[in-house]
């Protein structure tokens, strides 16, 4: 069984089970930029495990899609990865004027 079809079955069982959709859909598409950063670079979740000083087990659970990432652990993987994970977007911009 491929590696994106039991996430996908995965996504399924857990969405269904889950009031709050919305996180949970940000968690995944989160996981989802994580494991297509270790592939273009050519790395496993062992090795980011390695870099950010976690356990194999640790990365695994978080690599699920449920895992409620904080803000301090996704700055720790970006910068472990040096790559972007999130991106925060503005509708508008405001000028500030500094007197």
């Amino acid at each position: 069984m491929n590696r994106m079809f039991c996430v996908s079955t995965k996504r399924t069982v857990s969405l269904s089970y889950f009031p709050q959709r919305s996180r949970i859909d940000l968690s995944f598409q989160i996981v989802d930029r994580i494991h297509e950063i270790l592939t273009e670079k050519g790395l496993r979740q062992k090795d980011l495990a390695r870099m950010l000083g976690k356990t194999e087990a640790e990365i695994s659970k978080w690599m699920r899609g449920t895992h409620n990432f904080t803000i301090d652990t996704l700055i720790s993987i970006e910068n472990a990865l040096g790559e972007p994970i999130l991106e925060v977007c503005h509708t508008g911009t405001k000028e500030t004027v500094l007197a």
